[in-house]
């Protein structure tokens, strides 16, 4: 998602008005939907989640740990803030060339919260989940998992699938429909097929459903 969003703000025409206003749209919430699926929303929304459905379990056992990261995740929703400041200015420019100065800023500002989140995000995984293997069992792991996702809203699940389903490998995607196969209603795998065979290509999604035996 990082690296997608970081090409569109890389190559936007910021003095094209309503290039500008697609890329901005991708940046910032939009005030009139309930739940955005901006991808900087999304990655507010996934720290979030993680403070309200997570952290709260792990604090018992690796509190150092928590503070932390929650004092990394107030970094990033002060870094998100600045990208949607920006993002705010600029749409009140009307000057092609002063929007182009403005999208440049725009670019350097989500660059630095692209490179704190994935620095955050690489911490996490040499940290926490480490922490989560030594304290929790696979099925307690599930458990937790499977709370996060029932408090997303399905619109906003949709979205993550469409960014999640196609980032993962053949082997990765095969594990996971065994998985729902054997662990969750019908409707529910019925579900996840269709998010999958919107968000890969046919080749793929034909192989997975072979190896899965779906």
């Amino acid at each position: 998602m990082i690296y997608e969003l970081g090409k569109e703000l890389q190559t936007a025409d910021f003095t094209d008005e309503r290039a500008t206003e697609t890329v901005i749209g991708r940046l910032k919430k939009d005030l009139s939907s309930a739940s955005s699926t901006c991808i900087v929303c999304l990655l507010h929304e996934h720290s979030t989640d993680e403070d309200n459905y997570v952290f709260p379990d792990i604090r018992t056992y690796e509190p150092k740990l928590i503070d932390t990261l929650l004092a990394e995740h107030r970094e990033v929703v002060r870094k998100i803030a600045q990208v949607w400041k920006v993002a705010d200015e600029l749409k009140t420019i009307k000057n092609g060339e002063e929007r182009l100065e403005a999208g440049d800023k725009l670019n350097r500002t989500a660059n630095d919260l692209f490179a704190y989140y994935l620095t955050h995000l690489s911490g996490e995984e040499a940290t926490l989940i480490p922490a989560m293997w030594k304290h929790y069992t696979d099925e307690q792991l599930v458990a937790m998992r499977t709370n996060v996702q029932r408090n997303i809203p399905p619109k906003v699940f949709a979205e993550w699938m469409k960014w999640v389903l196609p980032s993962l490998n053949i082997n990765e995607l095969t594990a996971m429909f065994i998985g729902l196969k054997k662990g969750v209603p019908a409707p529910v795998l019925e579900h996840m097929s269709q998010l999958a065979e919107k968000s890969l290509n046919e080749d793929r999604w034909v192989a997975v459903k072979a190896k899965a035996g779906l």
